[in-house]
């Protein structure tokens, strides 16, 4: 190919505007859908590859093995014991924990709420983060300094020029020390602001809590050892470290016997170049991805513009016929096939790379709502080198594409062409083309067939019943609990608000609680079970009834009553009682009958507190005034409810100065658990409107051609005496197969994914096979409006006219 081929090229597609725009903007709408799919899957995969030495470090997971563990996963957070025992090893590593929580800090007369990671003086070593100001490790031995990165210096102060600059937390000054360079986004580590363990952020309690039990994991602990060190002497170390402890000593025979051998705890080091990609991974979703989603999307992208291409080989071989007589005229006047090759493949190069850098464009400027629907920050889309390979993508396509058109270019016999006999497309040749429309229609019957079952999916495990009414409900979290006297007089300040009907405090809103312990009944087991610390107003304000005995009562019952438990009815399956009343009387124990023996007073229903993949939780409530989280029951949900709302925003100032207020609706908390399904229902909706498109366009290229093909054959069968009914159905039956086909291939492979999908709930939704019906009929209706035009036009066509031509 040579310029003087291109600029033939170009004077072609100006010639011909209609046909230009068409096969330009549709393979430019597939090329951007697959370039921001594609993007969004090397972001995935190109989570932490700024680390230096990534491949020496790892993250060390744990899994609790108690056999009444709800999960098989393992878990990204450590104890902080166990870092010291990675320590403590002999091998000559280096460990560092990484704790974060939001802390709202003050500067001047702004409050912020900014994320602190807590972190070793280890973790410079390790990770070796570049420093734009100060020195690091000055804010990491300090324990009122800080280090900010400069995009939290820029919201704090409104400059990176941070370093000796005072913020203020809980009315404590905190001193700036060093300015950090920004991360990229694709990373499994992001932190605002680092402070050193020693941080006075912790209170006592808090830091007895972290530092010394075993049992409570706060965040990941990252090793980074040697080149070709064996991680075997490490994980060692955490063993023996573990069963030497306390924490493990206070097991019972009886714990230590349903562990059929096994340690209470299991350990081992994850690579951090699988972090973001771990199928062994369960972290609430925060900050990991899905493996096969991730492959699944980049599988959609290519298939997108596949299929964009399809409709341009269809286009351009079409419109290849109907130039026969051109390139006989070319042929008879010396043109050889290299000459009629070079020319008809850089017009095809010459339309994919305008084509690309137009769809580049569409995907620049579709970046933003593309970012805000898979919740990623896609800051490296746009690279020299993603618009190079884009461009080389392009000239490719464009070879690929033109291929076949300049292949049937080269099978035009001039004397044929030139004598009118030879516009008609090879056997051969319109099968293929039958072939890549039945592939057409395959994909977008199977992802729109999956995009109605996750959407249904989703909108269905979004209104389970959460056990009671969410609607009335507020939620908002205090900083401190309520043994300090401001978190107090604030909730009888929230009593006294018009429109506020109750007011109860939980040490977790009720849709995450994670938190769990062991216990025991007499003459029972011990099990492993979920915990929420109550107020005694707590089920008052949710609206629970009773199932068996009593609930806790504000006039009977105090905060600090630790002899009296009220379990839901999956909690007294789980301890064996006969029946809800049965539990009723009975009492609970720690496992080795230490602490206080606990009356269960009562048997609460049971309440949603994770989402639909998981059964619901055996739990045990606790009365405790270590609770932060206050539910806010209002008189309705309505126009009421933000009238308290904004009180409460007015009145949280006055108790809580230094302090951000967040307040939710209950309702609307429920649904944060499926986000991540409704980001996956978009996405597969997206892409099933384009396939759709793709294929609605290229089933009526291929009936305009059918029915110039049978122009003969419509007219004689007119002559012969048949009906409208019977040439629309003529010019049908062929699309009716082709659809036909195209269903066999793409339902079963969407049902099967279907099915994969839906694994991963305990309560599914009565999907049944209406997704694939509603698929199939969806691709009926577009086949139907796409060939409507060309089927009137065949019952229009006038014999005279068509035999003449």
């Amino acid at each position: 190919m040579n310029l003087r081929d291109f600029r033939i090229g170009w004077r072609l597609l100006v010639k011909e505007p209609a046909y230009s725009a068409v096969v330009i903007l549709g393979l430019a709408v597939g090329f951007a859908a697959c370039f921001l799919l594609l993007g969004y899957v090397a972001h995935s995969l190109s989570y932490d590859r700024h680390i230096p030495e990534r491949g020496q470090i790892y993250r060390l997971m744990q899994h609790w093995n108690h056999p009444t563990a709800s999960s098989s996963h393992w878990s990204n957070a450590s104890s902080l014991p166990a870092r010291d025992a990675v320590v403590q090893s002999g091998v000559p590593v280096l460990a560092s924990t990484f704790i974060e929580r939001n802390i709202d800090v003050r500067v001047g007369n702004q409050v912020q709420t900014i994320s602190l990671t807590v972190v070793d003086p280890a973790f410079e070593q390790i990770f070796k983060p570049p420093v734009s100001a100060g020195k690091l490790a000055d804010a990491l031995a300090r324990p009122d300094a800080f280090a900010l990165t400069r995009e939290t210096a820029v919201k704090l102060f409104g400059s990176e020029d941070a370093v000796g600059k005072t913020v203020q937390v809980a009315g404590r000054p905190y001193h700036i020390a060093a300015v950090l360079e920004d991360q990229p986004a694709a990373t499994t580590l992001p932190y605002a602001a680092l402070a050193g363990t020693r941080t006075s952020v912790w209170n006592e309690e808090y830091r007895r809590l972290v530092t010394t039990n075993w049992g409570s994991s706060h965040g990941p602990v990252y090793v980074k050892l040697p080149t070709g060190a064996d991680a075997a002497p490490v994980i060692d170390s955490v063993r023996r470290a573990m069963l030497a402890s306390s924490f493990y000593q206070r097991q019972t025979p009886d714990q230590i016997a349903a562990l059929n051998g096994q340690d209470m705890i299991s350990f081992r080091l994850g690579p951090l170049a699988e972090a973001y990609l771990d199928p062994n991974v369960e972290d609430g979703g925060k900050r990991h991805g899905n493996r096969k989603t991730i492959f699944g999307l980049a599988a959609v992208a290519l298939l997108i513009l596949v299929l964009a291409a399809t409709n341009y080989v269809n286009l351009a071989t079409v419109r290849t016929l109907r130039r026969q007589r051109e390139i006989a005229v070319r042929k008879v006047l010396g043109a050889g096939a290299g000459a009629v090759s070079r020319q008809f493949l850089a017009e095809s190069v010459l339309v994919c790379l305008i084509a690309t850098a137009i769809g580049l464009l569409l995907a620049w400027l579709l970046l933003p709502v593309f970012a805000d629907l898979v919740q990623r920050e896609l800051d490296r889309m746009f690279t020299p080198l993603s618009i190079g390979l884009s461009l080389a993508t392009g000239v490719l396509l464009g070879v690929l594409a033109g291929a076949y058109p300049t292949f049937s270019a080269l099978k035009v016999l001039p004397t044929a062409a030139l004598q009118g006999r030879g516009n008609s497309e090879t056997v051969g040749g319109l099968r293929l083309r039958r072939v890549l429309t039945v592939l057409q229609f395959a994909t977008a019957m199977g992802l729109t067939g999956m995009t109605l079952a996750v959407a249904w999916q989703t909108r269905y495990a979004s209104s389970l019943d959460p056990g009671f009414d969410p609607a009335p409900l507020l939620v908002l979290t205090a900083s401190e609990d309520m043994r300090n006297a401001r978190v107090r007089a604030f909730r009888d300040a929230l009593l006294r608000v018009p429109g506020v009907t109750g007011v109860a405090q939980s040490d977790a809103p009720v849709t995450v609680n994670r938190n769990s312990t062991a216990l025991r009944r007499d003459g029972g087991e011990a099990v492993e079970i979920s915990t929420l610390y109550v107020s005694p107003e707590f089920f008052d304000v949710y609206g629970l009834k009773r199932v068996a005995g009593r609930l806790y009562d504000p006039g009977r019952d105090k905060a600090e009553d630790e002899d009296k438990i009220v379990i839901n009815e999956a909690g007294a399956r789980r301890f064996g009682f006969a029946s809800a009343q049965d539990a009723v009387g009975k009492y609970v124990r720690q496992p080795d009958g230490s602490g206080t023996p606990m009356q269960v007073i009562g048997v609460a229903p049971d309440i949603r507190h994770r989402s639909a993949r998981e059964a619901m939780q055996a739990t045990v409530y606790f009365l405790e005034t270590r609770t932060p989280v206050f539910s806010v029951r209002t008189e309705d949900g309505g126009a009421r409810q933000e009238d308290v709302k904004r009180a409460i925003e007015e009145l949280w100032p006055r108790h809580f100065p230094n302090d951000v207020l967040e307040v939710q609706r209950a309702a609307g908390m429920f649904a944060l658990n499926y986000a991540d399904d409704l980001r996956l229902a978009k996405l597969l909706g997206a892409s099933s409107v384009i396939a759709t498109a793709i294929a609605a366009f290229g089933i009526y290229v291929l009936a305009a051609y059918s029915v110039q093909r049978k122009a003969r054959e419509i007219v004689l069968r007119k002559l012969y005496g048949a009906g409208k009914g019977a040439i629309a159905g003529l010019v049908g039956r062929e699309f009716a197969v082709l659809l036909g086909v195209g269903a066999l291939i793409g339902l079963p492979a969407a049902w099967l994914a279907i099915e994969r999908y839906l694994a991963g709930f305990t309560e599914r939704a009565p999907i049944g096979a209406w997704t694939i019906a509603g698929a199939l009929l969806v691709a009926c209706l577009v086949a139907l409006g796409s060939t409507a035009r060309h089927a009137l036009a065949a019952m229009r066509i006038r014999p005279a006219l068509a035999l003449r031509e």
